[in-house]
Parts: structure tokens; C-alpha cells; sequence
């Protein structure tokens, strides 16, 4: 049993150790840098709503074609598909951000999952550092909405994809 209440204790610390890391600090600063501080409070205020695209396409992942994928609102998100590669993917007006990060984000329920690893430490369950997942983002101005796939459903190379940076 020493080594079940010693991966407890490690799992709590790691807890402690995530939640002060995310926590964000509260000072106010000199008056130039409050406009901001108040930025990214706003900015923080969106939401992010995670999807996974490869299951929402399903079976018209093989189908060349323009395949409607979910409802954004009241605009329809649609996925162009060619040679079972997303190309592109589209929300009305809204711009899509393509993004990527080694992360399963479509996983995520806002948890961070910590799973022993190795015996010796803790890695956490949706974190990859060789496997990039990607997404397509679309703003509405309240939420952050991303359609996620693993490599091999997307077409990668021919596009320029920036980091996904979850604090936006």
C-alpha cells in the first residue's frame, strides 16, 4: 500500500502545482498597463467549445465533397473533403483559424486527466509530444468553437497552421 498512498500524494501535488499555474495573477500595475490587463480579462471571457470533427464527419471523411458538418448558431458548418483529407472548412461569414497543438483537445471536457507514467512521474492522458492534432476555429464573439482531427484526416501540408493558444 506505500506505493498506492504515494501516487495519491504525487496526484495531489500535481494538482496543486496545475491549479497555481493556471491561476491568473490579480495586481493592477501602472495605469498603461490596465488597458491591457482589461483586454485579456475580455479576451479570457470566450469560451471554447471543443469538437471532435473526425466523428462528426463520420463515413463522409471517404467522399470527395462539400459535407455539412455541424450548426454554429444559426450558420452551418460545413467540410470540404477531397481524397479523405479535410481541405477546408467553412461557417457562413465567420473566418476559419486553422490551428494546431499536441493535445487531443477533442477529449478535453475542461479536465486535465494526470495518468502515471513510467513509475517515476506523471504525464498527462491527452498530451502527445510527437502527435499534432488540428483544428479548424471559428469566433463569434462569445465562443471559440474548434472542429479537431488527428493528422491523417487533414490536410496539413499544403496550409500554414498557427499554435492553438487555449487563453484567447
Amino acid at each position: 500500500m506505500p506505493s498506492a498512498r504515494l501516487l495519491t500524494i504525487l496526484l495531489a501535488s500535481a494538482s496543486l502545482v496545475i491549479s497555481a499555474a493556471v491561476a491568473a495573477p490579480q495586481g493592477k500595475g501602472p495605469p498603461q498597463d490596465r488597458g491591457q490587463e482589461k483586454g485579456q480579462q475580455q479576451a479570457a471571457k470566450h469560451k471554447h467549445v471543443h469538437n471532435n470533427g473526425h466523428n462528426l464527419l463520420g463515413a463522409k471523411l471517404k467522399q470527395n465533397g462539400h459535407h455539412q458538418v455541424a450548426k454554429l448558431g444559426n450558420r452551418t458548418v460545413t467540410a470540404d473533403v477531397e481524397n479523405g483529407k479535410v481541405k477546408n472548412m467553412a461557417a457562413d461569414d465567420l473566418q476559419a483559424k486553422r490551428v494546431k497543438t499536441t493535445m487531443k483537445m477533442a477529449s478535453l471536457e475542461g479536465d486535465v486527466i494526470p495518468v502515471p507514467f513510467g513509475g517515476t512521474g506523471l504525464q498527462f492522458a491527452q498530451y502527445s509530444p510527437d502527435t499534432y492534432y488540428y483544428g479548424y476555429c471559428f469566433d463569434d464573439g462569445f465562443n471559440y468553437t474548434c472542429y479537431w482531427y488527428p493528422a491523417e484526416d487533414v490536410d496539413y501540408v499544403s496550409y500554414t497552421w498557427d499554435d492553438y493558444y487555449p487563453y484567447y
